[in-house]
């Protein structure tokens, strides 16, 4: 087999495999973004859910200092009775109004969790229906990925084994040239003449050419795109 019919070969076997790859499209990389996003989801969901636990405990622990300050406060206020002397309704008075002081903070910083625990349950509600909705649709996803890679695998598989073995017959320079045309020409880097034009770009191939094509003994490239060209065997 010579260059030319190898890289014939080598372009009808790389269109099969970009035909796969086009088959799957965007699907592994969305399916990627969105197994990303659900982790997130889920991270953030437990995030949420640690801090509700925390502000719980605490709301306990401030309902417990408002227990002990009332208590505290209601005995202070019977012992206003039971004073003789000015100085000590004065130093009881004032002890009273510093535990008042000091329970109206803790009810204002209770009130504050609360707020902040009705916030945090609010979006936690939220982003747990996103992340049900989110998950059906990555499940979805992923069902429809691995069915179309099933039914591709085995004939990638053949196909990437297939360029392979076309590859070992070609010169590495000659291969480097047709990888950056594929790459530059949008996977098109071997084309037929379609008369005296460049099958490719349209660009008109000098005689010269034509006749080396027609041989079929040395590798001929368009003076515009690059690209390799040959003489179908029926234009014989």
């Amino acid at each position: 087999m010579n260059s030319t019919s190898s890289l014939v070969q080598l372009q009808n076997v790389d269109t099969q495999l970009q035909e796969i790859s086009e088959l799957l499209g965007d699907l592994p990389v969305k399916v990627e973004e969105l197994a990303k996003e659900e982790q997130q989801l889920k991270e953030d969901i437990d995030q949420r859910k640690s801090r509700i636990k925390e502000i719980d405990l605490k709301i306990s622990k401030k309902d417990l200092q408002v227990k002990s300050l009332t208590v505290k406060i209601n005995k202070l206020k019977d012992q206003l009775f039971l004073v003789k002397t000015n100085k000590q309704y004065d130093a009881l008075s004032q002890e009273i109004d510093y535990l008042k002081e000091e329970l109206n903070n803790i009810e204002l910083n209770e009130l504050e969790l609360i707020e902040e625990k009705d916030t945090l349950s609010s979006e936690l509600e939220e982003r747990e229906n996103n992340l049900e909705s989110l998950t059906e649709d990555l499940h979805k996803r992923k069902s429809n990925l691995e069915s179309l890679i099933e039914e591709s695998s085995e004939k990638k598989k053949n196909l990437e084994t297939e360029r392979s073995d076309i590859v070992k017959e070609l010169s590495a320079t000659v291969v480097s040239k047709y990888d950056r045309v594929f790459a530059a020409r949008q996977g098109m880097a071997v084309v037929e003449t379609l008369g005296t034009s460049c099958g490719g770009c349209g660009s008109i191939v000098p005689p010269q050419k034509i006749a080396e094509l027609k041989q079929g003994t040395t590798l001929q490239s368009c003076d515009v795109c690059n690209r390799f060209l040959y003489w179908p065997a029926k234009k014989d």
